[in-house]
């Protein structure tokens, strides 16, 4: 079994006014053993605002990650991008971001798909039980014991995504 403590991803809330959202980030940050923090430009945010962003994450030493955009996550000097694409996206983000930035793939539950993604060199696979099953062949399997499953045989870290409303648990 894998000897790394488990340690939260935290996915920022989209449409938070920056006041509102640094506010909760710090928050939970302060609260929490969080190892990163994702962060989506679909606002199309300013460089100012994903800044702000991330040195909080930086302040308590959580990488910040940019999701799916991977002009921006090295136009802010993020610590990596997270894919939700495929391997030629993965190639592409490997080679405009170089060796040393954090490069995460999306995968869907089920241990083929997790496998070839884990040996191309990606930093982490996140297991999604919203994706389809794209491997027609496998059966489906909980996120739990795939999980499981994941950690006693893969060095590769996994992050298993679990949606909270953080206005519900406020």
């Amino acid at each position: 079994m894998s000897e790394h403590p488990c340690k939260l991803y935290l996915s920022a809330p989209e449409g938070q006014p920056i006041d509102v959202l640094s506010l909760m980030l710090k928050d939970a940050l302060a609260a929490n053993n969080v190892a990163a923090v994702l962060y989506s430009n679909n606002d199309k945010a300013s460089h100012e605002h994903a800044s702000t962003l991330m040195q909080c994450a930086l302040d308590h030493e959580a990488a910040f990650i940019v999701a799916d955009d991977i002009s921006f996550a090295r136009e802010i000097g993020a610590d990596g991008v997270h894919i939700s694409g495929d391997i030629e996206t993965y190639k592409k983000a490997r080679k405009e971001l170089g060796e040393d930035r954090i490069i995460g793939l999306t995968t869907p539950v089920n241990r083929h798909d997790s496998m070839c993604f884990g040996e191309i060199g990606t930093n982490y696979i996140l297991f999604d039980p919203d994706i389809p099953n794209s491997n027609s062949s496998s059966e489906p399997q909980s996120l739990a014991s795939l999980i499981n499953w994941w950690s006693e045989l893969f060095e590769v870290p996994c992050v298993a995504r679990a949606c909270v409303d953080v206005n519900k648990n406020r």
